[in-house]
């Protein structure tokens, strides 16, 4: 927070789901390229880009990043990437048009604070998302989008334009707000079923690549011990 914030605006929706649903889809690192086909169609990010994680030693607290470095080559062609070569464009490309604000080159950033705190850049799009819990499948996910004072009327209008890659309908967004639904309902039919996938090991460490779970694991880690599990 580099300077006094501004608040730009917000919005509210509600999910299918329990919140720790929505918990696991910000700290699974991996999911943005194979969920957000917005992000490979039009270059943002892809898993082979630079990037990291880190884990509090708690394991309740998080940090994902990924640097926005594109080098206008083939990367997304050779890694197969199929929406990379159908050839797609924005009749508004401007709405992608970002600066290095902070100078480390980051281009997505995720930060989370235990249980339900979450802090987003993308790009120059800033927002805070507050999860609410409304019941065992139900919760409630405000945003606020924000600047700060001494944003110029031009940073300003970016940070407006980027919004629209968040929140309920965001061009990115939209897929997290379902995709904890489709959980729920699943593991609703079957409740006495466990199944248990581990990837990248058991451990909760922090790690300069984004190919793991130890942000998922480390939410449970720090669940379990406040819940005496």
């Amino acid at each position: 927070m580099r300077a006094p914030v501004k608040v730009l605006g917000g919005y509210s929706q509600s999910l299918p789901s329990n919140w720790k649903l929505y918990m696991e889809n910000v700290k699974d690192s991996y999911h943005a390229s194979l969920l957000h086909t917005f992000f490979t169609t039009f270059r943002l990010n892809r898993l082979s880009q630079k990037g990291g994680l880190v884990v509090s030693e708690t394991g309740g607290h998080h940090i994902s990043y990924s640097l926005a470095e594109d080098t206008g080559g083939k990367e997304y062609e050779q890694a197969g990437m199929r929406a990379a070569q159908e050839g797609f464009g924005l009749e508004a490309p401007e709405v992608l048009s970002a600066v290095d604000e902070y100078g480390d080159g980051i281009g997505l950033q995720i930060l989370s604070v235990f249980p339900a705190f979450v802090l987003q850049q993308t790009r120059n799009s800033l927002a805070v998302r507050r999860l609410v819990p409304q019941g065992l499948e139900k919760t409630e996910l405000v945003w606020t989008c924000f600047g700060f004072a001494d944003d110029d009327a031009e940073m300003t209008e970016r940070r407006l334009r980027q919004a629209n890659l968040i929140g309920p309908a965001g061009y990115i967004s939209m897929e997290d707000g379902a995709a904890p639904g489709f959980v729920q309902r699943a593991v609703n039919t079957a409740a006495d079923v466990l199944s248990v996938v581990e990837m990248g090991g058991r451990g909760i460490a922090s790690d300069d690549t984004r190919v793991t779970e130890a942000a998922v694991r480390g939410f449970w880690t720090a669940y379990r011990q406040f819940m005496g599990l």
